[in-house]
């Protein structure tokens, strides 16, 4: 697989994300995916309750870089929010085959992203 592929599907996943667009991941990633978060390996629908769970506070993802070798890519991003952590840089190892992601590992600063998991972990403000 050409480097500039992988790298389209790679960026095509953290804008889908970033704009809310839960629909396109279906199309990005394998059945079989697994995704690697602090220990925690998730299927496809797994992360994709995941990833839901994130956009009440996602603003958007700021790709920074991109870098790719053969089916590989890394994607570095700023995971930008409404609450007190801001941007939170992100880093996402991804293995791609043909067109689809079997592979994420996400990399974060847990530190950095604890006013985000606050933000959804609070109490819902009463209804008027």
């Amino acid at each position: 697989m050409q480097d500039s592929s992988v790298e389209t599907t790679a960026r095509s996943y953290i804008e889908a994300v970033g704009s809310h667009n839960i629909d396109a991941l279906n199309d990005l990633f394998d059945d079989d995916l697994a995704a690697t978060f602090a220990g925690t390996t998730l299927d496809k629908a797994g992360w994709i309750t995941a990833l839901e769970r994130l956009l009440p506070v996602l603003i958007r993802n700021d790709v920074r870089e991109v870098f790719t070798a053969e089916n590989r890519a890394c994607v570095v991003y700023d995971f930008v929010t409404d609450t007190a952590a801001g941007a939170v840089r992100c880093i996402e190892l991804l293995a791609i085959s043909g067109d689809k992601i079997r592979e994420i590992e996400l990399v974060l600063d847990r530190a950095a992203f604890a006013p985000v998991n606050a933000a959804l972990n609070a109490p819902a403000p009463p209804s008027p």
